[in-house]
This record gives structure tokens, C-alpha cells and sequence, in this order.
């Protein structure tokens, strides 16, 4: 009895032990899986990280993200919790990073970060009298 105790505490937790468990059907290994990625390199874990960005599960995209910024010192607004259109913006700039297509990246970044012209109302002049 004890002997399985100390089995069991070694190594039957809900711990992934490989990269590959990235799509296992269990969120929590999924999202465990995640920091097993450095284990692989770049070519093989920044495609696999990109796509769980769409992850149905908000902890994966989480954990995905999280990776991503420290495996490649970037960040293209990602957040995890944002509606679906935000998320997928996002997960665009992603992908057009890593097929080397900065103009994309570029465009896209410029589009999330310009807001549209706000209209003004018209100010009155200093004078006191009625704009022109």
C-alpha cells in the first residue's frame, strides 16, 4: 500500500510529460503542455502555440499567449478573454508574424491602434462670439 503511495506521487498527477499532450481533450493538460514547449524549437512550437490562440478554453489561449511573448520578446495585443473578432485580429497578427509578412503585422497593428476620427462640436471663439 504504501509502495503504490509512493508510485502514485512520482508521476500519476495530471501532469503532461511531452509537448504532443498540446491536443490532448482535457483544457488542463493542454495548458500544462504549453510549457513543455521549450523544449522544442521555434520552427515546431511557434506554429502549434499560434494556433491555441483559438483554443476553446480561455486558460490555453492564455497560456499560449504568455509563451509566445516570452519565446519571441513580442506582442500583438492578444488578450485571451476579449470577444471572439478581438481575439482572432489578434491571432492574425500573430500568424502574419511568423510567415515573415510585416507589412501585415504592420497594417493590422496600425489598425488596432488608430481609433476613428472623433467629430468635434465647434468651439466658441475667445472673443466670446459665435464660431465662423
Amino acid at each position: 500500500m504504501v509502495v503504490m503511495g509512493l508510485a502514485c506521487g512520482s508521476g500519476c498527477g495530471l501532469r503532461p510529460h511531452t509537448f504532443r499532450k498540446i491536443n490532448h481533450p482535457a483544457p488542463l493538460m493542454r495548458a500544462r503542455a504549453v510549457g513543455l514547449s521549450e523544449m522544442e524549437p521555434d520552427a515546431t512550437a511557434i506554429p502549434v502555440l499560434v494556433g491555441r490562440l483559438n483554443d476553446t478554453d480561455p486558460v490555453v489561449r492564455l497560456a499560449a499567449n504568455e509563451e509566445l511573448k516570452k519565446r519571441t520578446r513580442h506582442d500583438f495585443g492578444f488578450r485571451p478573454w476579449a470577444d471572439p473578432e478581438e481575439r482572432s485580429a489578434a491571432a492574425s497578427r500573430w500568424r502574419a508574424w511568423m510567415t515573415g509578412k510585416p507589412d501585415a503585422v504592420q497594417a493590422a497593428e496600425v489598425s488596432r491602434t488608430t481609433a476613428p476620427p472623433r467629430k468635434s462640436m465647434p468651439r466658441p471663439s475667445p472673443q466670446g462670439g459665435s464660431p465662423p
